[in-house]
């Protein structure tokens, strides 16, 4: 009897461990405590429903997906941490950071050991430049400042910007440096960049400092937080300049400066309102996990995230991690919610843009650019 009990077991745990071997192990890395988590969520909540929504359809080459979620704690020595944790489980390739300042601690451990790695939002140039196993679902930064010079000069007819630059995020910092670049190119001013700090609580100083200057519109290429609480100080302040951002505004700036951001825009990734077929799609899954209000263009890019490495593996038709990489760095017009994406060669997507701005507190496409 002991033996017969002996091989059941025996066969169980050559079962679970067949099991086990048939999943295909990718990391999610993200905030799930800290200050960044809050936004984090969403690309896990994101990230979570369309590896599911493979794993139903079959999973890839016959296998399932095994989604191993690991906490940076919304620190670049945890997300650092957490890659090296990705690398001891050997998954076949990371999901994360959403930070440019946590991938960039990410990136160098996952290009040592050869591990694919896709950010969804990750804009800093400096990401995929720490070596060819490193991508990235959305534009960069060099992309996005060289489009918000250009709307700010021909749409907007601005000839003279200040710009308030969030000091402790490397994001903030080398947006601000990317679109003075390329608005002085165009011939135009930035008469000054004014610095602030992370999750300040008054920043009426900081817009008294503006009177100094004579400027047509301000420049805040900060996140939501930060940006709605300037506009909505320099708005109480009497400051009815335009005032306009990059990526790390969202819809949700509307929780903390409502009835306060008309005459405001910001450039994006994708926008809800999008009128076609795989935006439609991705609405309707999302609103399932989502108030409408909550959908960001965040969410987006990480559900085209998981279906670009999803894309390369079937292409590859290989687990090997150096093949799924080749795969990934030939992407050529994959076509995902946020539009038709091929790499470059530095593995940075060439894919469209989109200006919003908000009237009396809803969101509405200005524009529409297409690379």
């Amino acid at each position: 009897m002991k033996k017969l009990f002996l091989v059941f077991c025996m066969s169980v745990l050559f079962l679970n461990l067949s099991m086990a071997e048939e999943t295909i192990k990718i990391a999610a890395i993200f905030s799930e405590t800290g200050e960044a988590s809050s936004v984090n969520i969403e690309h896990l909540i994101t990230t979570r429903m369309a590896v599911n929504e493979i794993n139903a359809n079959g999973g890839l080459l016959n296998r399932k997906i095994q989604l191993i979620e690991i906490d940076n704690q919304s620190t670049a020595l945890g997300s650092k941490q957490a890659a090296l944790q990705a690398i001891q489980q050997d998954v076949v390739a990371v999901f994360g950071g959403s930070w440019s300042s946590h991938t960039l601690a990410m990136a160098p451990e996952l290009q040592k050991a050869g591990i694919p790695m896709i950010s969804p939002t990750a804009t800093n140039p400096g990401v995929t430049k720490v070596g060819n196993y490193i991508f990235r679902a959305c534009f960069v930064d060099s992309f996005q400042g060289e489009i918000l010079a250009k709307f700010a000069h021909e749409y907007l007819k601005v000839k003279n910007v200040v710009i308030l630059t969030n000091a402790d995020q490397i994001y903030s910092i080398d947006l601000a440096r990317q679109f003075t670049e390329s608005f002085k190119a165009l011939g135009n001013q930035v008469v000054a960049e004014l610095e602030y700090v992370e999750n300040m609580e008054d920043f009426e100083k900081l817009i008294q400092k503006l009177s100094k200057f004579d400027f047509h519109a301000i420049l805040i290429p900060g996140y939501s937080r930060d940006s709605a609480q300037i506009i909505k100080t320099a708005r109480k302040m009497g400051m009815d300049k335009i005032i306009f951002g990059g990526d790390g505004w969202s819809d949700l700036m509307t929780n903390y400066a409502k009835g306060y951001l008309n005459n405001t825009y910001y450039l994006t990734h994708w926008h809800k309102s999008l009128p076609d077929r795989k935006t439609a799609e991705f609405m309707k899954k999302i609103l399932v996990e989502f108030d409408y209000s909550k959908v960001n263009s965040g969410m987006a890019l990480s559900y085209d995230m998981v279906y670009l490495l999803a894309d390369a593996i079937k292409r590859a038709q290989s687990l090997e991690k150096s093949k799924i990489r080749d795969a990934l760095a030939k992407t050529t017009h994959f076509v995902g919610v946020t539009g038709a994406i091929s790499y470059d060669e530095q593995r940075n997507p060439i894919k469209p843009a989109v200006i919003v701005q908000f009237q009396d507190d809803q969101s509405i496409i200005v524009k529409q650019i297409i690379p």
